[in-house]
């Protein structure tokens, strides 16, 4: 693995696990955030996970299977094990297991017609129980088959937390594609794509992957920092999967870039710069609304959520610099 690491000393009084690595983002030309990035030291471990997953998940040669191969091949680190790196160890692997059943769903759904991913999506959150019992599940559908023994684990690791995850987990479903057609305002689209991205869900596993969780009202004081780093890693996404995602055949093209372009009559390269533009300003807003939230006093599950979710969406933006999957064209 080609990582320049250094121990996790990313503040002085750091709140998060120290669990993880710290990595040199500015050292790759078109890495941009403002913030850090890291890796987990239980990234050997993740990398055999998701191929594991990967096999099971996914039909040999099928697009899936050559998409999450590719998702895990980076050799700067695994995005689970660079975005997730604040998790514990025992909880890194099935968290990310979890969520990658559910990229490798997104990825064979994606060009489907609406009407058909949708019912699709409804077909996978059959499994969504916290009584799930793999033994007695009747599906062919092989990501059904993979997502219930690992959701099993990952209930039985957690029972408090477990109800809780299994409604997150249905709202995404739900909620990540729940709407046809393409957007033409940005204003319209950057709520969607931050549920269409899957930073919910994250953001969930990210405190869940550290064991801790935020009350109703420490989450309401930093909601739209949230919802500010929520719309920095969609369209980041946006920003490096442009030159893989114009050709796609699907019947609602989802990039802010093509918005941009729809929205103010611009050519693809000046929409690309727009975007950066709309991410550098979000992640200010969200500084902003950080430094204003700690000048009251803040609990110290607020203090490990702002680190954690600042080593996300860096490590979001590193991974997505470094990764073969916006650099190999299928």
């Amino acid at each position: 693995m080609q990582v320049t690491a250094r121990p996790s000393d990313i503040t002085p009084s750091s709140s998060v696990p120290s669990v993880f690595t710290t990595v040199e983002g500015h050292d790759v030309p078109v890495f941009f955030s403002r913030y850090p990035a890291g890796i987990s030291i239980a990234a050997a471990d993740v990398e055999a996970a998701m191929y594991a997953i990967g096999e099971l998940a996914s039909k040999a040669g099928s697009r899936e299977r050559r998409r999450a191969l590719i998702r895990h091949t980076n050799p700067y680190g695994d995005p689970f094990a660079v975005c997730h790196c604040t998790a514990f160890p025992e909880r890194l692997a099935l968290l990310s297991s979890l969520v990658e059943v559910m990229w490798i769903h997104d990825d064979v759904t994606e060009e489907m017609d609406h009407t058909e991913a949708c019912r699709a999506h409804d077909e996978l959150a059959t499994v969504l129980r916290l009584d799930v019992d793999p033994s007695s599940l009747e599906s062919n559908n092989p990501r059904l088959k993979t997502l219930a023994p690992v959701l099993r684990k990952t209930i039985d690791m957690d029972p408090e937390k477990a109800p809780a995850m299994i409604e997150m987990l249905k709202t995404y479903l739900a909620t990540f594609d729940n709407i046809g057609g393409n957007f033409t305002r940005m204003e319209e689209y950057m709520p969607h794509r931050i549920a269409n991205c899957g930073y919910w869900m994250s953001s969930y596993f990210i405190r869940w992957g550290m064991g801790m969780a935020l009350s109703d009202e420490d989450y309401a004081s930093i909601e739209q920092y949230d919802i500010a780093m929520g719309n920095v890693l969609g369209l980041t996404n946006d920003y490096f999967s442009w030159n893989i995602e114009k050709d796609q055949q699907t019947d609602r093209m989802r990039n802010g870039v093509m918005v941009l372009m729809k929205e103010h009559h611009v050519t693809a390269d000046a929409a690309r710069m727009m975007l950066l533009g709309i991410i550098v300003d979000e992640e200010s807003r969200a500084a902003k609304l950080k430094e204003e939230r700690l000048k009251r006093p803040a609990s110290q599950e607020i203090l490990q959520y702002f680190e954690a979710i600042e080593l996300y969406v860096g490590g979001s933006c590193y991974w997505h610099s470094t990764a073969p999957r916006y650099q190999v064209y299928e």
